[in-house]
């Protein structure tokens, strides 16, 4: 498992694409042949995984799920919202249009390490949940 830490201000260019920082790729197995899977988060983000991580984390616990309902509509959100990305020579993603539109096409985004996978955020609506994540962390006891 990769352990992506720390956070980046990161430009997308006209394209859409974006430049995965250095120290991220490099924690890239190579199994994963510069494929990536971008998904919708949870909040108002963008889940980026390494290939190998998406199939043995998301498609792994998709499998696992009992067979009925919620289970065909978890396969259907994330067979509607996830698309197969390829790293270009230049390191770069190029990130969707419709998944641009959820951040509120921004021209900056922050790249965060979330351990096994990469979070993509507008910089204002990362600025928020940093907030939220320290005060939980404070208010918290929880420490290791």
């Amino acid at each position: 498992m990769q352990n992506f830490l720390g956070q980046y201000e990161c430009t997308l260019d006209s394209k859409g694409r974006l430049m995965i920082p250095a120290k991220f790729r490099r924690l890239v197995p190579e199994e994963s042949s510069g494929q990536y899977v971008v998904t919708m988060g949870r909040e108002q983000c963008l889940n980026l995984y390494p290939m190998e991580e998406w199939s043995e984390t998301v498609v792994r616990r998709l499998h696992e799920l009992p067979a009925g309902a919620e289970k065909r509509r978890y396969v259907r959100f994330y067979s509607n919202k996830s698309r197969n990305l390829q790293l270009d020579r230049a390191g770069r993603v190029a990130i969707p249009g419709a998944f641009l539109e959820t951040l509120g096409n921004p021209k900056k985004v922050i790249v965060v390490g979330a351990l096994n996978y990469l979070e993509i955020w507008a910089a204002d609506d990362y600025e928020r949940v940093s907030r939220e994540a320290e005060e939980t962390f404070l208010d918290g006891d929880w420490e290791y």
